[in-house]
């Protein structure tokens, strides 16, 4: 079973960096400010990295109050899958113990026996639209979490579903009726269902994490028609992050990440949060289209989180990505020993 698993995980990686790139693309990807709190979207190999089942619920609003303004939905979920065996927690996410030493009676890094392999399951369902522009996409996730050294993980992940993507023609005026984009998009009756496959790797222990991962591998038409074809852009993401423990109560988590899909300009994200005692914590970043966003969360209890972005542009040129707000909620369940989230 395991050696079919890498031989799937090879052939998404393959088709990643072997099939050609459109010269035509569609709509991008949907971005994220708090990439973190949705992190199985954008890198399947982080399905099932949580000690629990992480269910996030997120929205993002941009121009508030003009019509057509870009929304962003999102519900993703994913678990470790359990063995009889008592798992434990991460050694940074706090058991509220007066006695670190406990951490070394506990089975094996990442509470997870070295001699076994972590396996986690998930799926995603995400609604984008940007003005007459439209996409919905569902995704079911899996991950293996390999034991390469000591407190050592690497990752691989795959993730396949389905991508519709819709365009609603009657708030179009066109000057010319017979012009060939507008009439291939009404020749796929203005919408296209694709079956997609996403692919990643990610190296982590307690104190850092790195990551690759690749989307919309197949690179699906969007429309093919005798005068003028579109293709999905295959996007490249990138994440790295620490853990810099600057007390009992504090830590310090500096980030970043970036997309890539060879159409648009490479876009990056650079920040830090200040977490204090599990409880709450406070942050910003500077995304490289001079845009700065500054954001907050809280948990509520051992259960329920809830964290706030908000992105302003530091020019006019960047107007369109200015105002942005972003909310996410987080559940935390079958959640026993009663841990904090995983370092982003």
């Amino acid at each position: 079973m395991m050696k079919k698993l890498y031989i799937l995980f090879i052939l998404a990686f393959f088709a990643a960096n072997m099939l050609p790139v459109a010269s035509s693309s569609g709509q991008q990807l949907f971005r994220l400010t708090q990439y973190f709190n949705n992190p199985m979207a954008i890198n399947p190999a982080t399905t099932g990295i949580e000690g629990f089942m992480d269910v996030k619920i997120g929205y993002r609003q941009q121009w508030s109050g003009v019509d057509g303004a870009p929304e962003t939905y999102y519900l993703s979920i994913h678990s470790p899958l359990r063995s009889n065996q008592s798992q434990a927690s991460y050694r940074n996410n706090a058991l509220r113990i007066s006695n670190p030493s406990l951490y070394d009676q506990l089975d094996g890094p990442q509470g997870y026996s070295p001699s076994r392999v972590k396996h986690g399951v998930g799926g995603y369902v995400i609604s984008d639209s940007q003005g007459i522009f439209a996409q919905t996409s569902g995704f079911l996730s899996y991950a293996s979490h390999l034991l390469v050294g000591e407190k050592l993980r690497l990752s691989l992940g795959v993730s396949a579903g389905i991508n519709n993507q819709r365009i609603d023609v009657s708030q179009v005026t066109v000057i010319d009726p017979n012009d060939p984009t507008f009439i291939a998009y009404g020749n796929q009756q203005r919408q296209t269902t694709d079956f997609d496959v996403n692919a990643g790797l990610f190296l982590y222990n307690d104190l850092f994490y790195v990551g690759y991962s690749a989307a919309r591998i197949f690179q699906n038409n969007l429309y093919n028609d005798s005068e003028i074809s579109a293709q999905q852009q295959l996007t490249h993401f990138g994440m790295l992050g620490f853990r810099l423990n600057l007390s009992e109560t504090l830590m310090l988590m500096p980030g970043a990440f970036v997309a890539t899909d060879g159409a648009n300009p490479l876009t990056y994200d650079v920040g830090a949060r200040l977490k204090v005692q599990d409880l709450f914590w406070f942050g910003a970043s500077y995304r490289n289209n001079n845009t700065v966003a500054g954001m907050a969360g809280v948990s509520i209890n051992n259960t329920f989180n809830i964290s706030y972005s908000y992105d302003y542009g530091l020019s006019g040129i960047n107007n369109m990505e200015a105002g942005i707000h972003e909310v996410a909620l987080g559940l935390t369940l079958f959640n026993t020993r009663q841990v904090a989230p995983y370092l982003w």
